[in-house]
């Protein structure tokens, strides 16, 4: 029996052991654009990876940025950043879940209000 236990308990620390890391480290802050706007700074902790989309709060917030969105790759250390604001004129993104889309999976942070 102390066997059976013993080999469940080293499959259970193996398969943390193996639990993927995020290729990409996620920050939010606030805008010089304005009180409405959000920052979301997105750092590569990897050699290369390709942001192919950003989703905030569910879609709740958009995009404020004037460019339109094409994927981006990030090399080690790199930051891309991206301003988002509320669906409605005016009013402010309040950031609390972000996922990113990446060549390496879909990534997502929650930031506690």
């Amino acid at each position: 029996m102390k066997k059976l236990i013993f080999a469940l308990s080293l499959g259970l620390m193996t398969c943390f052991a193996y639990a993927e890391k995020a290729p990409i480290r996620l920050s939010e802050g606030p805008s010089n654009a304005g009180r409405s706007y959000s920052k979301i700074y997105i750092t590569s902790n990897v050699d290369s990876v390709v942001i192919k989309k950003i989703l905030v709060n569910r879609g709740n917030c958009k995009d404020a940025e004037y460019r339109p969105w094409k994927p981006i790759r990030l090399n080690f250390g790199n930051t891309y950043t991206r301003l988002f604001t509320g669906k409605s004129p005016g009013v402010p993104c309040n950031v609390i879940e972000v996922a990113v889309d990446t060549n390496q999976g879909v990534w997502t942070f929650d930031f506690n209000p």
